[in-house]
């Protein structure tokens, strides 16, 4: 899934180095003077690493806060979400009358 290539192969194997970035779904790493320079990955692997990261936020978040006493039972957080949802579905509702009624 991870292969380091020096700088030079860009120009002379794109074509290869754009085949295992999109269809193999590798990251590509190009070094320059045997030092790491920069990454080359297809925009479906970058998406799904950025949302593996907010994920992985989220969850160091939601630790933190369970951690300082910030979290609250399920039952009581769904009733919540819910209350939330029906007051901003009537208040459409009502809107969506007034503009058909």
């Amino acid at each position: 899934m991870f292969s380091i290539r020096p700088i030079s192969d860009l120009s002379r194997n794109m074509t290869e180095i754009e085949r295992l970035a999109i269809e193999e779904g590798q990251i590509i790493q190009l070094a320059k003077n045997s030092k790491e320079h920069m990454v080359i990955m297809g925009s479906d692997t970058y998406k799904n690493l950025l949302a593996k990261l907010s994920m992985y936020e989220s969850l160091l978040i939601s630790e933190a806060q369970i951690r300082q006493g910030k979290s609250q039972p399920l039952e009581v957080a769904m009733k919540k979400s819910n209350k939330k949802f029906q007051e901003k579905l009537d208040a459409f509702n009502s809107t969506t009358q007034k503009v058909h009624g």
